[in-house]
């Protein structure tokens, strides 16, 4: 099934506060206020409104600027879920790219945000429709919108394209930096995420006994039963990376079984599944699940 026709625009048209009859400084107090409990981009806009109309224009732009940030972190949310819809239920990558196609037409993306939607669906490389711009990213790049490592963008370039010895350089680099700076959180959930994502990247840059410990030190951390699914599909990306058939279906089975990122379609097109896509115990699994 592939969706084309679900559009992107948000719309949050609000009606304009009418001046046709008295409105009360309590009133327009009280739209300050909802936004303050709820800042969905439709309260923050009316706030401002009624933050313009009491000459408080500072705190107007304030709400206007929460706005903005709003519709963009919704239209981000839309964007992620047509494709993560589009990769699990069958549109394929040819969907994924008509999907991100659209989403560009409604949103001026920096080539650093076109990297990062890259870095989380790397399927939008298949055809090379990025590299040149991946290509231009540097730390000391003129132009500053593409001046950073960008180790991970470059690093999936090469592996889409099938250049592996690049990529593991690549993700290699990826590794050193995050060793020199590692997560120092509170957020149990997020701590184990980031070390599971650690421990594949190492076997994404072929570095098998790092990840293996990396690996095992992840899955002895404290998660909540609301990041489980996340972090086991951490560790099975990192038991397909390292060609460990039966440790990646231990933990799909379980994903399967559940409500998550994780479905049929998503096992037979994302780039993560590669390695051990064609072996017939990861194909059986398919079978099993259609």
């Amino acid at each position: 099934m592939t969706l084309r026709n679900l559009g992107f625009s948000l719309l949050f048209a609000v009606a304009p506060i009418s001046l046709q009859a008295q409105v009360t400084e309590d009133a327009l107090r009280q739209r300050i206020n909802a936004a303050q409990q709820d800042p969905a981009p439709r309260n923050l806009i009316q706030a401002a409104e009624a933050a313009r109309l009491l000459g408080e224009f500072e705190q107007a732009l304030t709400l206007l600027e929460q706005s903005t940030a709003a519709v963009t972190q919704s239209m981000n949310s839309v964007i992620t879920n047509r494709l993560l819809l589009e990769l699990a239920s069958g549109g394929g990558i040819d969907g994924t790219l008509r999907a991100f196609r659209d989403a560009r037409r409604q949103l001026n993306m920096t080539p650093q945000e076109i990297g990062s939607w890259i870095n989380n669906f790397p399927e939008l490389l298949s055809g090379g429709e990025f590299d040149d711009m991946i290509e231009r990213f540097s730390p000391d790049a003129e132009d500053p919108l593409y001046r950073c490592n960008c180790y991970a963008y470059k690093a999936w370039m090469h592996r889409v394209a099938g250049r592996w010895s690049q990529s593991r350089a690549y993700w290699d680099s990826l590794n050193t930096a995050w060793e020199v700076n590692p997560v120092t959180t509170g957020d149990a959930d997020f701590l184990a995420d980031w070390h599971a994502q650690r421990a594949r990247n190492y076997a994404r840059a072929g570095r098998q006994a790092d990840a293996r410990s990396a690996l095992e030190q992840a899955m002895s951390m404290p998660v909540s039963d609301d990041g489980l699914a996340g972090v086991r599909r951490r560790w099975a990306q990192t038991y397909a990376e390292l060609g460990d058939v039966e440790g990646a279906i231990e933990q799909l089975e379980y994903l399967l079984s559940i409500p998550s990122l994780t479905t049929v379609h998503s096992l037979e097109t994302r780039i993560t599944w590669e390695p051990i896509r064609e072996h017939p115990a990861f194909q059986a699994l398919l079978q099993r699940h259609r």
